[in-house]
């Protein structure tokens, strides 16, 4: 391990950033001008025309949306923001989660004409879950319909969220063409889409439509007020008339990096308008790494600081194979990992060396000798570390929390359309795999058909595309299947189970006494074991094995699918001093399980989405007998800028082509966006 190079000062001016929102929202063309802004990029490329510098996967281009989280390291008005892009679509959202974990802060675009979208709500929820700070950008104000009022109402009410705007907009006619800020009174007026064409000043030309002056100093304080009632060292300052706007500048970084509130600006991404005032924010009010002070090292439970001056310790957030070999993704938390450094895989126990380590540029890299606590980078050389692992420095040895991911809700049967694709398919799939968590494969071993599972039928076709594009691999697909669940339909109590082999030499004994009932959970692997003997009647280890096999028990019900919502109770039992093992336990455990669900019955459980489609009101009614014919459930009628809104639960089995088919009724004017709603009985 070598000593820092850089002065702890430097972590003070980084700032770990993500941009996350729903799907169309603009946060990669967000993203984009951030970038010409700090001068990454010299010319803007546009979402829509597969020119983003983010979105540099042939996929993501040829599609128009982000698929995979994109990092590219920039620099504004001497800070350095590591800013990662991540994908506003459900089916790719184990982006934005591992993203998540290793941010400290995170912009949320929202559509000023849409609101609060459900992909935005969800992944909103992601970053409170993660307790990381945000700022809102409301973009798309130059869009007819566009109300920031009742976003930010929204935000407020959908969210749980306490949103401080500190901008308004500034019209020239009907023409939205700058901002005002709220706190300095300065006017931001762009002149053409060039983010640089902008002219500031002090008072607004009398010809652009805005607040007056009394207006804007009422705002002024109303938002003095609701940060000093928040911040006990504003408040003495305002309680005593000696506050001035650096006062409230600090005050409401400190309220918004302990996330008390969520500053809010607005603007046009597309028309390059607030992207400057936007990065002003970012590192005016979100947290660098100084503000991480320690992280919770999982093999102690207790919180261990941060900072150069410690030993090395990293998690790895991401992994992607590419023609430079594997390159793993990390945040590091503490020390300093230079070109050449041998580190400790915690989460394996292998010893690993940096070969190489890298600054991100979204589709490029740039070569650096070290990386210190509170950097972003990516090391080549980390030989079997995947998401979620811990490195360390192999004297001090740590364990960061692991990431967890939803289970794949869908499945197709592939096959390799030549022998030459067999060759290659075993080993671009394990790649695949290595990459995303969300992603599984198995054969099964009824039919020897290869089976890949993800999170929808986007992500399943966008991996058979990159198992071609990116490895060669053609593939033959068969019709998508969902993952269905069983659980056990009733309680079942007092089951007495006996394993009595005798085979001429050691036999088997084991009984076991279990209460099995359902516990609601869908967790696939997730049983819920109690032991209640006393006296010794099961030795602790053989109890322990009864656990083990009932857990072997979960992996397929009587009708073939995984068993989940399980509580066993172990109650009673007796041990053979001789034939008793921890295997006849384990066997004993496991075929209790399966008795009680033949006895009590299984409970066949299909997943949902929640649907919300949007369509005109003459086509509403189609919409939702399309909805009705699905055996959807429709919870909500709303609506919002003259169009309808239909919020539905539906069975993920029934949504195969719905898209197109409300398009289909509504003259192409509908659209509808869906997120996982867990799982309910099928009928």
């Amino acid at each position: 391990m070598r000593t820092p190079t850089r002065t702890t000062t430097s972590r003070a001016r980084t700032r770990n950033l993500g941009v996350m929102a729903h799907v169309d929202a603009g946060k990669t063309t967000c993203s984009e001008r951030i970038l010409f802004l700090t001068g990454e990029i010299h010319r803007i490329g546009e979402v829509h025309h597969g020119q983003a510098e983010l979105d540099h996967h042939p996929q993501e281009q040829a599609r128009g949306i982000t698929i995979t989280a994109a990092a590219h390291t920039c620099e504004w008005d001497g800070y350095q923001i590591n800013l990662i892009d991540t994908p506003g679509h459900v089916d790719f959202t184990v982006e934005v989660e591992r993203s998540l974990r290793v941010l400290d802060g995170a912009i949320a675009v929202f559509d000023a004409v849409a609101g609060v979208e459900p992909q935005s709500e969800t992944v909103w929820r992601q970053a409170d879950r993660h307790g990381v700070p945000r700022v809102v950008f409301i973009n798309k104000m130059d869009r007819p319909g566009a109300d920031l009022d009742a976003c930010i109402a929204e935000i407020t009410d959908r969210l749980d969220a306490a949103p401080l705007q500190l901008q308004v907009p500034l019209h020239d006619g009907d023409t939205f063409v700058g901002i005002i800020d709220v706190l300095s009174g300065t006017v931001w007026r762009w002149l053409s889409d060039d983010p640089t064409d902008v002219e500031q000043y002090i008072t607004p030309p009398k010809h652009l439509t805005s607040i007056d002056s009394e207006q804007l100093a009422a705002r002024r304080q109303q938002l003095i007020d609701s940060v000093a009632e928040l911040d006990e060292q504003l408040l003495d300052d305002w309680v005593r008339g000696v506050v001035d706007l650096d006062d409230v500048r600090a005050a409401l970084r400190r309220l918004t990096v302990s996330g008390q509130v969520v500053p809010v600006l607005c603007g046009s991404a597309l028309s390059g308008i607030g992207v400057q005032p936007l990065l002003d924010a970012v590192v005016n009010y979100l947290p660098s790494p100084n503000d991480v002070s320690s992280v919770l090292d999982t093999a102690t439970m207790t919180e261990i600081p941060t900072g150069q001056d410690q030993p090395f310790s990293a998690l790895a957030f991401k992994v992607v194979h590419g023609q430079g070999g594997k390159l793993t993704w990390i945040r590091v938390y503490g020390g300093v990992l230079a070109k050449g450094d041998k580190v400790l895989n915690a989460s394996t126990g292998s010893s690993v060396r940096a070969s190489r380590i890298v600054r991100l540029k979204a589709g490029r890299t740039a070569d650096v000798e070290q990386v210190e606590a509170g950097d972003i980078a990516a090391v080549f050389g980390l030989g079997d570390t995947v998401t979620g692992h811990t490195l360390c420095d192999p004297r001090t040895v740590v364990g960061f929390e692991s990431m967890e991911f939803p289970e794949p809700v869908m499945s197709i049967a592939v096959e390799p359309a030549t022998s030459q694709d067999q060759e290659k398919l075993s080993v671009a799939l394990s790649r695949v795999a290595d990459e995303d968590p969300t992603f599984t494969v198995r054969t099964n071993n009824e039919t020897g058909q290869t089976l890949i599972a993800g999170m929808g039928e986007l992500h399943l076709q966008v991996v058979v595309d990159r198992l071609a594009d990116d490895h060669g691999v053609e593939l033959n697909t068969g019709q998508p299947e969902v993952a269905y669940r069983e659980t056990i339909a009733a309680p079942v109590a007092g089951l007495d189970h006996k394993l009595n082999k005798q085979t001429g030499g050691p036999g088997m004994f084991a009984r076991v006494v279990v209460n099995v009932e359902p516990t609601g959970s869908t967790s696939v692997g997730d049983l819920d074991f109690v032991n209640t003997t006393s006296g010794g009647v099961v030795p602790a280890e053989f109890a322990k094995a009864v656990a083990e096999g009932a857990l072997d028990a979960l992996t397929a019900g009587p009708l073939g699918y995984p068993l989940v919502g399980i509580k066993m109770t172990l109650t009673d039992g007796a041990i053979h001093s001789n034939d008793s093992s921890e295997r006849s336990f384990r066997i004993a455990g496991a075929q209790a399980l399966r008795l009680a669900t033949e006895r009590a019955g299984t409970v066949l459980l299909e997943p949902v989405m929640a649907v919300e489609a949007e369509a005109p009101e003459e086509h509403l009614g189609a919409v939702i007998g399309s909805i009705n014919s699905r055996r959807g459930e429709v919870s909500e009628l709303t609506e919002r800028n003259g169009s309808s809104i239909c919020k539905a639960i539906v069975p993920l089995a029934e949504l195969f082509g719905f898209t197109d088919a409300i398009r289909s009724v509504s003259q192409g004017r509908a659209s509808a966006t869906m997120t996982p709603a867990g799982y309910r009985p099928a009928p």
